[in-house]
């Protein structure tokens, strides 16, 4: 059992994923048409790209997976409370390459995260 804190970064299910940074997207794109629409610079033009990029900034720091003692917590973007599970109540852990899926409090989970992350964390839930 490990006793240091570990901390992982994930994005949602596929599809999901493909939502929010759709959305996302279309913050940059609008920034882009008003930009070229106007033709010289604007202060709007200037507020996109810095809400696109923190955004951006925020998506991808937000969306942790930390595991601390036992307890496995992941945090999301919007929602401030996190789930927060003991390890030993995650049930059917599956994983791909850059996948890991498992049950915890009744609910299915599907994370997208970096190939040894996902080995990482595999290890850390099966050991506990």
């Amino acid at each position: 059992m490990s006793t240091q804190k570990r901390k992982f970064l994930y994005q949602p299910a596929p599809l999901s994923s493909i939502i929010c940074w759709s959305w996302t997207l279309i913050i940059f794109f609008v920034g882009i048409i008003i930009w070229l629409e106007i033709t010289h610079f604007q202060w709007i033009t200037l507020f996109f790209l810095a809400f696109f990029c923190l955004v951006s900034w925020a998506e991808i720091r937000f969306r942790t997976v930390s595991i601390d003692q036992g307890v496995m917590s992941i945090s999301r973007l919007i929602n401030p409370k996190s789930l927060v599970v003991n390890v030993s109540e995650v049930k059917r852990v599956s994983m791909s390459k850059h996948q890991i899926g498992f049950i915890a409090q009744g609910k299915i989970y599907h994370l997208i995260m970096p190939a040894n992350s996902v080995i990482e964390l595999n290890e850390l839930i099966t050991n506990n």
